[in-house]
């Protein structure tokens, strides 16, 4: 048992010792911090000709408390009303508040980790370790032997592009006979071992491959990312512009049914003075239930995408947001000229998408991989033949633990050789090797050719859409001007016009309306689809876009 003093010291030491050890955990957070994160930023320099910041700490950015703070909260899922989001706005929320977003930087986070694990293979690796023992035990028919022992051992190992694999290691041994004050010695050794494998393991193909492999996977990781930051950007876009026209649709169903309202109570008028038949009235009115109802149902649409919208940043629910309409605004004014085409033809885009398209250019590369472990599984097919060289120094004198004699050296070397009797596994795992090299093969052209076809549908989506606004924008100007000329021409009771003639002219100039929006924001969309399928759309730490068509390089 222990005395007090022990207790005492005991109790001392161990908040010191659970202090330190709290202490482990965020340093080594740190330091694997300042390993991994500058070979992101080596490996973005590598793949994508510039490296961005970067990290994977979750943060608050100041947008976002500003928005969580005045935006407030509401339950009424069919309000218009709420906090004003930019375009802008939203895409630095999405990248601050996105779970899946975090989720893809934290994948690349640990590719790159892995390449470390990887690359400290090649690096001398040092171990140690120290034993201490106390043993009491009987002697002789009446004596009692007591003694301890410390046996300490460090080494150091280094493994060679070659296969080869050197350990140099120093054992010391101290013993003291406690029974025996004057009894004691301190012996050590120096060794050394070289294992050089011939045949199976041999050479830097299958040696290196970890790290080959492990580079790679961080030249991929950081392709993925960067596509999946495009897509998700694009989508982010896409949601809002889709948002704000589903707002558009609101107020234009809106517009129709006050219309309607006022086209009913003229109608009723008309009737008390015997100008319009009771059936006309009823037609007026039934289309006003109907605007009325479209409009609960645009707004009841709208809801939903709202919803959706903010799961998609990764923001409460019920927190209440709105899109801000000068952004669509600001595309019709942008546009107010008719839409442009795109500045890359489409034989010019495709070629850039098969040079530059960041999937296809792993996929390719992909394929190398399975060819270079085809050829490892071609060398495990080999026979074991592995040289062994060893050398060791013993310490001269019990006391002279650090000095070694030379004369009392040993050395020696040994060949072992393992015949390749049974390879069914080595042969299958060759076999397996062919085959994904050959599925690789056709994987790849397979994605080039739905590259193609993701090209090519993009361009003509945006070809299309650009004609068909310029036939948009003249239907609207003849539906209103429609709308104008029958109410006229009914007002004045001209004969051949009917109610039905006015309702029919509110249905085109509501659909019109309608329609102009939506290519609008498809013809939008489509346009950053295109640039992305093609690999010319940047995007900076914020979200925002720019197509760069000038600076793809074919």
């Amino acid at each position: 048992m222990m005395d007090y003093r022990s207790k005492a010291l005991v109790a001392l030491l161990l908040p010191f010792l659970a202090a330190a050890a709290g202490c482990f955990g965020p340093l080594a957070k740190r330091l694997a911090d300042k390993e991994t994160y500058p070979i992101i930023a080596e490996k973005e320099r590598a793949a994508l000709g510039k490296s961005s910041p970067f990290t994977i700490e979750p943060t608050t950015g100041t947008l976002t408390r500003r928005v969580l703070e005045k935006a407030g909260t509401s339950a009424d899922m069919l309000s218009t009303s709420g906090l004003k989001v930019t375009m802008a706005d939203v895409l630095e929320l999405a990248i601050d508040n996105s779970r899946d977003y975090q989720t893809r930087k934290e994948n690349l986070y640990l590719s790159a980790l892995s390449l470390t694990d990887a690359r400290h293979e090649f690096s001398p690796i040092f171990s140690g370790s120290v034993s201490a023992r106390a043993t009491r035990r009987p002697s002789g028919a009446t004596g009692i032997e007591r003694f301890g022992e410390v046996v300490s051992d460090v080494a150091v190992t280094k493994l060679f592009a070659t296969g080869a694999r050197i350990t140099v290691g120093l054992t010391n041994d101290f013993l003291r006979v406690y029974s025996s004050p004057e009894s004691h010695s301190a012996t050590g050794t120096l060794a050394a071992s070289l294992v050089q494998p011939l045949l199976q393991g041999a050479g830097p193909l299958v040696t290196l491959e970890n790290l080959t492999q492990a580079e790679r996977n961080v030249i991929y990781a950081v392709r993925t990312f960067a596509r999946y930051q495009k897509n998700f950007i694009v989508d982010r876009v896409s949601d809002y512009y889709r948002l704000l026209q589903a707002y558009d649709e609101i107020e234009n169903e809106y517009q129709s049914y006050q219309r309607l309202v006022v086209n009913r109570q003229r109608a009723e008028a008309l009737q008390r003075e015997e100008r319009l038949a009771a059936f006309e009235v009823d037609q007026a009115h039934q289309d006003e239930i109907s605007a009325k109802n479209r409009w609960i149902n645009a707004r009841t649409t709208y809801a939903l995408l709202l919803d959706q919208f903010k799961l998609n940043l990764g923001l409460p629910i019920e927190l209440n947001i709105q899109p801000d309409m000068s952004e669509l605004e600001r595309l019709r004014k942008l546009y107010e000229n008719g839409l442009i085409e795109l500045a890359v033809p489409l034989e010019a885009a495709q070629g850039l998408a098969l040079t530059n398209r960041l999937d296809l250019l792993t996929a390719r590369e992909s394929v190398v991989d399975v060819g270079r472990r085809m050829g490892i599984a071609e060398n495990a097919l080999l026979p074991a033949l592995d040289l062994t060289l060893n050398a060791s120094l013993p310490s001269e004198g019990n006391d002279q633990s650090l000095n070694f004699s030379w004369d009392d050296r040993t050395y020696g070397g040994r060949l072992d050789l393992e015949l390749p009797l049974d390879r069914k596994s080595e042969r299958n795992d060759y076999r397996r090797a062919v085959i994904d090299f050959e599925q690789g093969v056709r994987e790849a052209d397979q994605l080039r050719n739905q590259i193609l076809v993701e090209v090519r549908d993009s361009y003509n989506t945006v070809d299309k859409t650009r004609q068909n606004y310029d036939i948009q924008l003249a239907s609207l100007k003849l539906a209103e001007k429609r709308v104008d000329n029958v109410q006229l021409l009914l007002d004045v009771g001209r004969e051949g016009v009917s109610i039905r003639d006015q309702l029919d002219a509110e249905s085109s100039l509501r659909d019109a309306r309608n329609s102009l929006t939506q290519v609008l924001v498809t013809y939008t969309i489509a346009r950053l689809q295109f640039y992305k399928s093609i690999e010319s759309l940047e995007i900076d730490e914020k979200g925002m876009w720019n197509e760069n068509p000038k600076h793809a390089k074919l």
